[in-house]
């Protein structure tokens, strides 16, 4: 409990540095949201039309307007066309919001992690004369800020996406049938808790590499400067990425496990309700067209949680250097005479230096 409480507070205050240089660029962020927003919307909609065309075949062949989806079609014309058409215009909104999504959230990643890194890039002269090894500061400032910026972007895109997708299909589950939903939200929040242990202990290795990593830069940076041999990666490197990878496929597992049980669970609930008339066949359709849909989404978005581990421990380095308050050269010190100011004297140490020459 100790190690976690150490890596969430690290997480808070690597977050309350970084996301002030995101500021500028809310704007992305916003629009992104709002893309997010029409994407869980196609998602939610994906079935409906499927659901009406099942309704159509049974019901009389389109001949009457029975089932919750006839009901709300226009009477002018063949419902099959209105369905078909409708499909199709959610396959175009999905389509085209996932791509302004990825642009957006993309834009505000990359710059988020360009403020930061200018940032940092200040700080350096000062930190180079404090002794901070140069190879640890040079991949602080590339490594890094390029994960911090990947990571951020994938997990912005698989979060907001598959988490929303998942609330939606909660809540549409739940009017439908609330045992049922009950069940998904379960299986869903154990999910998000294996996630979250995953990617806590995939930070704990990552930190560990990125100190070998530092290490090695600076080997390399000072072979370049002629000072240095080079020296060779160390074992520990490789395994550190094997480890955290393995702690990776392990959470995906558990969370297929758990998903798998909860599916099946839903799965007899359904059929049961389906059995004795609790539930029409049209929302038993509904219910296992969405949890379905749901399997990989949710996986997707335990990974996405699991890959928190391996962003976190870079966004500590680069937070750290960023906010890292400096003494920079002292200016003269100003103080007041009369009303007005003029600056302090600084007293004369050393040989004055040589007249100019008359010109």
């Amino acid at each position: 409990m100790t190690q976690l409480s150490t890596t969430l507070r690290r997480a808070r205050k690597s977050s309350r540095v970084l996301l002030p240089y995101g500021r500028p660029h809310r704007r992305h962020l916003v629009r992104g949201a709002v893309a997010t927003v029409f994407v869980v919307a196609a998602r939610l909609a994906f079935p409906w039309p499927l659901r009406g065309l099942l309704e159509v075949v049974f019901h009389s062949n389109g001949a009457g307007r029975q089932g919750a989806v006839l009901a709300i079609v226009p009477d002018a014309g063949d419902p099959v066309v209105w369905l078909v058409a409708s499909f199709a215009v959610i396959v175009i909104v999905w389509g085209v919001a996932e791509s302004l999504q990825r642009l957006e959230f993309t834009r505000y990643a990359v710059g988020l992690v360009q403020g930061v890194r200018r940032a940092a890039l200040r700080q350096l002269p000062a930190a180079a004369k404090e002794g901070q090894d140069a190879g640890d500061l040079i991949a602080t400032v590339t490594s890094d800020a390029a994960r911090v910026k990947t990571g951020t972007k994938s997990i912005l895109i698989g979060m907001s996406r598959n988490g929303g997708f998942f609330l939606g299909v909660a809540v549409i589950v739940t009017i439908i049938a609330p045992l049922i939903g009950a069940v998904f939200l379960v299986g869903g929040l154990v999910t998000a808790v294996v996630g979250g242990y995953g990617a806590w202990r995939s930070s704990v290795i990552v930190r560990r590499s990125r100190i070998r990593e530092g290490k090695l830069t600076g080997d390399l940076h000072g072979f370049l400067s002629g000072g240095a041999d080079v020296v060779a990666p160390p074992a520990k490197s490789s395994r550190a990425d094997s480890k955290a990878t393995r702690v990776e496929g392990l959470t995906t597992l558990a969370v297929h496990v758990v998903l798998g049980a909860s599916t099946c669970t839903i799965l007899l609930l359904c059929v049961q309700a389906g059995r004795n008339g609790s539930l029409s066949s049209g929302s038993v359709f509904t219910i296992l067209a969405y949890v379905l849909l749901m399997h990989n989404k949710t996986v997707s978005l335990g990974r996405s949680i699991v890959r928190l581990g391996r962003v976190l421990p870079s966004a500590e380095r680069i937070a750290a250097l960023a906010r890292s308050k400096r003494r920079s050269p002292a200016a003269p010190k100003q103080v007041a005479s009369g009303g007005t100011t003029r600056p302090r004297p600084r007293p004369y140490r050393g040989s004055r230096p040589d007249p100019a020459p008359d010109s």
